[in-house]
């Protein structure tokens, strides 16, 4: 989890779902694709398994832990959640 986000519209980022399943034409040309298969094969880096769509559990409590009250956290780049 990223608290020092450069996003001007919230506090923090989480992202505890990697990878994704391709549903358009727009998917072709996908530059996190490509970033995430650079890393295929990479032992302990977190695109170790490319850009296969997969849940990480550890990921999930993260903005449990944190001491940090937010007004927002951008989540997986398409939600938003709210945690106050």
């Amino acid at each position: 989890m990223s608290l020092l986000s450069k996003i001007e519209w919230t506090d923090a980022t989480w992202n505890p779902i990697r990878g994704c399943t391709k549903v358009s034409p727009g998917c072709k040309h996908c530059y996190a694709e490509r970033f995430a298969e650079r890393f295929r094969g990479v032992e302990g880096h977190p695109f170790e398994q490319g850009f296969d769509l997969r849940l990480v559990p550890q990921k999930l409590a993260d903005p449990l832990r944190s001491r940090r009250k937010y007004t927002g956290t951008e989540t997986n780049s398409k939600q938003r959640t709210r945690l106050n």
